[in-house]
């Protein structure tokens, strides 16, 4: 797997050892393993390294691979798009060349590959063209034909893509608007900052899911998903930031103000992004978790991270 020690990655790997699996994660060169997921075994692998990726494949014959590694943020594909295309784009198409024959592949793709879809036609359906407006996403959609060819062309590779909507949880970098909504409440409620909610653009509408359902999406997706298929991963139930906000200060208690805070805005902000999971639906996955309750776990998770002694406070 890679990026097993992600977000994600975490749920998931936890999840396949919880059923029996031998999990191993790949680390970048020079990296000490991580203490979580326990019972993950690690090997170095660097996505920007064909060599590097040939050895570890060679170490490990993996039968079934995950491949969630990726560089993340649409923030920071602002920033460097060369580097989000080196990981994202190139790494993929490395990675899936080196699969042996018999391996099974899943590639977690992101919605965000969709851009600005019109209201009318969502929720948004696979066969919808791709029409990303940031590095990271062109760099994922490119990713996505690297995938796609090696399935459908001359590789004939058992891989599967997921395009994943938004989703939250426990364990998510507060790089991303929802933990990091989450990591301001829960140092105002343990009075360690004033009372103002600091947030970026509230008017846009977002089809989220709790982590551990789409966990679940990927373990069937890589059981009984077409090669060479693309499936969303979604809820269909988009909502608006503004309301999931206000959401999380309710089950905060602190009774924050929010504030608008310009550097939280992005550069392009798709307006509505809603899924149709109907082909995964199809296949036996629903999902499982209120949103509520993802809000509040994630709170919970934010409160556990702060010192001792702000807690105490």
């Amino acid at each position: 797997m890679t990026g097993a020690a992600g977000f994600a990655g975490c749920h998931l790997a936890r999840a396949l050892a919880g059923e029996g699996h031998e999990v191993w994660g790949t680390l970048q060169s020079g990296h000490a393993p991580p203490r979580e997921p326990a019972g993950v075994r690690w090997v170095a692998m660097e996505l920007t390294s064909p060599s590097s990726i040939a050895r570890a494949m060679d170490e490990v014959r993996p039968e079934r691979v995950f491949h969630l590694a990726a560089q993340a943020s649409v923030a920071d594909s602002f920033g460097d798009p060369a580097a989000t295309w080196e990981v994202n784009a190139t790494g993929t198409l490395r990675l899936v060349s080196a699969l042996a024959a018999g391996a099974r592949m899943l590639f977690v793709s992101s919605a965000e590959v969709y851009g600005v879809v019109a209201d009318g036609e969502q929720p948004i359906r696979e066969g919808t063209p791709p029409r990303p407006t940031n590095p990271y996403a062109a760099s994922k959609a490119a990713a996505e034909m690297a995938v796609l060819e090696a399935a459908l062309g001359h590789a004939g590779a058992h891989a599967v893509i997921a395009r994943s909507f938004n989703h939250t949880g426990p364990g998510q970098d507060d790089r991303f608007a929802l933990p990091a909504f989450a990591r301001q409440l829960a140092r105002i409620a343990a009075g360690m900052d004033e009372p103002v909610l600091r947030v970026g653009n509230l008017q846009a509408r977002r089809d989220y899911l709790d982590v551990r359902d789409v966990v679940r999406a990927y373990l069937v997706l890589m059981e009984r998903g077409v090669p060479g298929r693309v499936y969303n991963v979604a809820s269909g139930q988009p909502h608006g930031m503004d309301a999931l906000v206000e959401m999380l200060v309710g089950l905060s208690g602190t009774g924050a103000r929010v504030e608008a805070d310009p550097a939280r805005f992005r550069a392009v902000d798709v307006p509505l992004l809603s899924g149709d999971a109907s082909a995964l639906r199809a296949l036996g996955w629903e999902p499982r978790i209120a949103l509520r309750q993802t809000l509040a776990d994630l709170l919970g998770h934010e409160r556990a991270r702060l010192p001792a002694t702000a807690e105490a406070a």
